[in-house]
């Protein structure tokens, strides 16, 4: 099956309009049309229910579209793999959060590639919902994440815990007044906020909430407050006096597991991987830099 059927048929079930799809894949609308019949042809089924203004999946086209995304992906690791250069003799795709990524896991890509120059890392973003079923489709190699269900055909290796602190854009702050400074709320899953109530049993109103770290270190940084963030991702600007530890707020730690299939861990790349993820994060967790 032509691949430019699947990617055709992705961008219509996104933009739900042959005419925004054409625009967005830079062909004419009625190429998008000749492709879709060509795809619907070769399925012998309808993918898309045409109205007046727009078009959606049927249910056919429902039950295919996880799996046209899982083909493209598919094609894309392909073409990577086949056009590395000839001194790679492996390569990983890592998936993991914004948030682990930034407190965790970047530093990590940069010490694994300078001891191993002739691995080849794609480093993939991905929230909490995508990482598992990424993982058991073949799409990821390694996803990293903060809460995971134990399952049968996973190998499960717990990182060192992070630790959240309570930091605040000015000095000398208690964990009260913080709350109720232009605190952000910040998603750090179901685990964290079942401590963070119990330590905190008073309402809390704010009007900024966040799923990303990032997204709240930065807010911080520019219009100020306070947050629960990794203290690895605040330590840089509490050292450069931009934030500040807010020192009767507990300090929280999540659990992080790096997870694989039963069937990558047996390969050696792999369980050297698991491995020095854990020593670096050792490491970095007791000399803090």
């Amino acid at each position: 099956m032509h691949i430019d059927l699947i990617k055709t048929f992705i961008q219509v079930a996104k933009s739900r309009h042959f005419r925004k799809a054409s625009e967005q894949l830079f062909i004419t609308q009625s190429a998008v049309s000749a492709r879709i019949k060509q795809l619907e042809q070769t399925l012998g089924v309808s993918l898309f229910a045409r109205n007046k203004h727009d078009v959606s999946l049927t249910s056919a086209g429902m039950r295919f579209f996880p799996h046209a995304e899982k083909l493209m992906k598919s094609w894309s690791k392909a073409c990577h793999e086949v056009m590395l250069p000839e001194n790679i003799e492996s390569s990983l795709v890592i998936g993991a959060t914004d948030t682990i990524w930034t407190a965790l896991m970047t530093d990590w890509v940069v010490a694994i590639q300078q001891k191993q120059p002739d691995l080849a890392i794609w480093a993939e973003l991905h929230t909490s919902k995508t990482l598992l079923p990424s993982l058991i489709d073949g799409m990821l190699d390694i996803a990293v994440m903060f809460d995971v269900v134990a399952m049968p055909g996973l190998h499960i290796q717990a990182l060192p815990d992070i630790s959240f602190v309570m930091v605040s854009s000015q000095p000398q702050m208690r964990a009260e007044q913080t709350l109720q400074d232009r605190f952000i709320a910040v998603d750090w899953g179901e685990t964290f906020t079942a401590a963070f109530t119990q330590y905190f049993d008073f309402p809390i109103v704010t009007t900024r909430h966040t799923s990303v770290g990032g997204v709240a270190l930065n807010l911080l940084l520019k219009s100020g407050g306070g947050a629960y963030l990794p203290e690895i991702m605040a330590r840089a600007s509490m050292q450069q006096g931009k934030l500040y530890l807010v020192d009767d707020a507990p300090q929280m730690q999540r659990p992080v597991f790096a997870v694989c299939t039963q069937e990558t861990i047996q390969k050696p790349l792999m369980q050297n991987m698991m491995n020095t993820m854990v020593n670096f994060h050792s490491a970095t967790n007791t000399n803090p830099h």
